[in-house]
């Protein structure tokens, strides 16, 4: 089974592998503050769906909890110490 990747856009991706699917610093936004998508959608509700997220600092536009409250319930929720 190969991996696949998808990037949505800025640090957000999904990684599938063997049928497990991991989510790498969600955000489901337009525009965050100074930061805004130039190109593509917003990621479908689909992209929401993962069994692990992955937060890889604690900068808002790697940790947002707005997005965070879009994964279903249950989601393993990765993040730094402290």
């Amino acid at each position: 089974m190969p991996v696949e990747i998808t990037w949505w856009g800025h640090a957000t991706t999904t990684v599938e592998d063997s049928g497990v699917r991991v989510l790498t610093d969600p955000l489901f936004a337009r525009r965050l503050a100074h930061l805004r998508r130039r190109r593509g959608h917003v990621p479908p509700p689909a992209a929401a769906a993962a069994d692990v997220a992955l937060v890889s600092h604690l900068h808002a536009d790697h940790l947002h909890p707005a997005s965070l409250r879009r994964l279903a319930p249950g989601t393993r929720l990765g993040v730094p110490r402290g």
